[in-house]
């Protein structure tokens, strides 16, 4: 009996990441004496470069690029895991058993390819390495309707397999992206200032030392603040994270921005974030645009920043309304009502 031992390393970093596959005893004489065939020989995933994906709506990729996955146009970093999930997968599936090799059966079975359109399209897969080489194309068919397992085959042949289990393939590309868009991580919020779509401005002040940790840089001593609606709002500014995202060119109109809620949040490691929020409840979503400042001289966290900003400039992006209509709130809302 064959045995074949897998050692995967992740190492992710700011510099790189590598995943590598090794194998122990020879499963190319295994194959070649008849034994399982996984959907991938071998592969060094540091000598890939391009996942090509394909689908009847999208046709998108993901770059490495100085070790990190990036996403299409957006270049958003993508989700290591969720890439490393996917590579793992395909070097670990069995070919399987033959299904059909009659083309005509594969509208039935969702294995079109997506260039030919119609009916029964397939997700298409392609892994690209460093020398341009076609290191796989596999389509990627409906899961089994009775039991588990997926249709497959692969590109350029009429023979479909199924599979064990079903592939982790995301189909959208902002299905691969990283959503985080900002954490506060172990900073604190000291200021936070809201300009409302009526050009009314407030600001609160917030003291962890102090015994009423926040307070509005106007408050009047008869006015009392309701404590349970200021955490939310610092809550909805611990971590944002984005569903969907489109231009910054998209009409307002589209995107419920015609009239907006100005945010600005100063914090204690030297970061201010300025969001601009639509004040218009979009499909259970509001669609922001932001950018990050310092006041800090930390080099490291200084080209963080300016890495941001490159990356979320160019567009805006959809927020759970849940999450983020805390800071949608005029200076009226924030007092305790007598």
């Amino acid at each position: 009996m064959w045995k074949i031992l897998f050692a995967l390393t992740l190492v992710l970093s700011a510099t790189g990441f590598f995943l590598v596959w090794q194998e122990q005893g020879s499963s190319r004489a295994a194959n070649k004496m008849g034994g399982p065939k996984t959907l991938l020989d071998e592969l060094k995933v540091e000598g890939l470069v391009t996942l090509r994906i394909s689908t009847v709506d999208q046709d998108f990729e993901l770059r490495q690029v100085d070790g990190t996955w990036r996403v299409g146009e957006s270049d958003r970093p993508a989700e290591s895991q969720q890439v490393r999930k996917l590579l793992l997968a395909l070097l670990e599936t069995k070919v399987g058993d033959v299904v059909t090799s009659n083309p005509e059966r594969h509208p039935r079975l969702e294995l079109v390819d997506p260039e030919a359109g119609g009916n029964g399209t397939a997700k298409r897969l392609e892994l690209i390495d460093q020398q341009q080489r076609s290191v796989l194309q596999l389509l990627i068919g409906k899961p089994r309707e009775q039991g588990d397992g997926q249709y497959i085959r692969f590109f350029g042949e009429e023979t479909a397999f199924l599979i064990a289990e079903q592939l982790p393939l995301e189909g959208s590309e902002v299905g691969w992206m990283q959503k985080n868009l900002f954490s506060l991580d172990d900073a604190s919020i000291q200021v936070l200032k809201i300009e409302t779509p009526g050009g009314v401005e407030y600001s609160l002040e917030h003291d962890a030392e102090a015994t009423d940790n926040w307070k509005l840089s106007d408050q009047q001593a008869v006015e009392q603040l309701n404590t349970s609606m200021l955490e939310r709002m610092a809550s909805a500014l611990r971590s944002l994270e984005f569903d969907a995202l489109k231009s910054v060119k998209t009409p307002p109109e589209e995107v419920g921005r015609n009239e907006i809620f100005q945010v600005t949040g100063t914090f204690s490691d030297g970061r201010v974030l300025k969001m601009s929020i639509g004040a218009t409840e979009v499909a259970e979503q509001h669609w922001i645009s932001l950018v990050l400042r310092s006041n800090s001289d930390n080099q490291t966290m200084n080209q963080e920043i300016e890495l941001l900003n490159q990356q979320t400039e160019p567009w805006i992006f959809a927020i759970s309304a849940y999450s983020i209509q805390a800071l949608l709130k005029d200076r009226s809302a924030l007092l305790e009502q007598k």
